[in-house]
């Protein structure tokens, strides 16, 4: 009797807890499976672009004038003219300055006279009517005699002419080193500087394995720090044959044509130079992809789950990368919150202006449960 009665006790006090436990269990599993329904990881996505990719080499160069001067005196003397300032433009044999020129005048005169008297000799010494006035020895002296006067006195025009310091190339006189009333300082001392303003040129060193890549006539692309939303177009000239065994590059020359003056030697420019382009490459954004030490990978979308795809990439332009491998059009990609996503997460699409709004609202209504069940009075 007791033995029924301690049995019928212990029921009475652990089936209630049973029921509570179960409960309990039942409510958890519940909660669980709700929570699982409930959470998506939020994206933003974007389809698969279709469009021409380029090959592009970032680099730097300095400009250069192609054609430069520098004009010097080739005789000595006072410099009694300075027809020209820097700055101003000058055209090929246009005179720069003048120098004193009656010494070299002097010169020139006594040279035409002492020509002159030994081609009248000559004249006279010559035979007349057959006949031997002198010796053909005396006669070949004065014949090398009039030679000798007829190369003084070219000497001595040349001095004459050099006195007027004439522009070997047409440009602008980028500098002037000398002074009117002042001595020259001597033969071949620099006079002026002349740059040639209209084509200008920049030399870029690309790595050896663009050597197959790049063509005389290709086009590239300078900006300049001053104005970063003006884009000036090169076009490769010269291409070195000889790669540097020290760095490993090869010269390149680029032309630049600047016709209207604006652009200046010795500015500093950032290069870009189009070395291929892939015709309707498939193209993603480069913040699309994860990058590590053995694969390079993205997530797309496949029944609101993500899944990976490890592809193969080509060619980067202005924040797009080509992806090799083939990926099927019309599964979005995740660009935005993919960072530490796992595959076959749920994902939620939050990149249209509509879904954030839903998302908002689901935010504030949840903070506004929260508010509340942290105000209702414990029991």
């Amino acid at each position: 009797m007791k033995s029924t009665f301690k049995r019928v006790t212990f029921a009475v006090f652990i089936l209630p807890y049973l029921l509570l436990t179960a409960c309990s269990e039942f409510k958890s599993e519940n909660k669980d499976e709700e929570v699982k329904e409930v959470y998506q990881v939020p994206v933003e996505t974007m389809l698969l672009l279709t469009q021409d990719i380029t090959n592009t080499y970032k680099t730097t160069a300095v400009l250069e004038a192609r054609s430069e001067s520098k004009v010097t005196n080739k005789v000595t003397g006072m410099i009694n003219k300075i027809l020209v300032e820097e700055g101003m433009h000058v055209t090929k044999g246009q005179v720069l300055a003048e120098i004193d020129s009656e010494s070299y005048q002097l010169d020139f005169e006594r040279a035409s006279i002492d020509l002159a008297s030994a081609t009248a000799e000559y004249n006279r010494s010559k035979p007349i009517d057959g006949k031997q006035l002198i010796s053909v020895k005396d006669l070949e002296k004065l014949e090398f005699l009039v030679q000798s006067r007829t190369n003084q006195q070219a000497v001595a025009a040349i001095k004459v002419r050099d006195s007027k310091v004439k522009a070997p190339i047409s440009g602008v006189i980028a500098e002037r080193m000398v002074k009117e009333g002042n001595m020259t300082s001597g033969g071949e001392s620099e006079m002026f500087h002349i740059v040639a303003l209209d084509t200008l040129q920049g030399v870029v060193y690309l790595p050896e394995s663009e050597i197959n890549s790049v063509k005389i006539g290709q086009q590239a692309q300078l900006i300049f720090p001053a104005n970063e939303q003006i884009f000036i177009p090169a076009t490769v000239a010269l291409i070195s044959p000889i790669i540097d065994t020290e760095s490993g590059t090869f010269k390149v020359t680029l032309n630049v044509n600047n016709d209207n003056g604006a652009l200046k030697p010795g500015m500093f420019a950032k290069v870009s130079l189009m070395l291929d382009v892939h015709e309707m490459a498939q193209v993603v954004p480069q913040r699309a992809l994860l990058v590590t030490d053995t694969e390079t990978s993205l997530f797309v979308v496949v029944d609101n789950k993500a899944k990976k795809v490890v592809v193969d990439t080509g060619f980067e332009e202005n924040g797009f990368v080509e992806v090799i491998t083939p990926l099927v059009a019309d599964e979005p990609i995740i660009v935005v919150g993919q960072q530490g996503l796992k595959i076959d997460s749920v994902v939620k699409d939050i990149g249209n202006e509509e879904e954030r709004v839903e998302v908002e609202k689901e935010k504030k209504v949840e903070a506004g449960k929260i508010t509340k069940d942290k105000s209702l009075p414990s029991e």
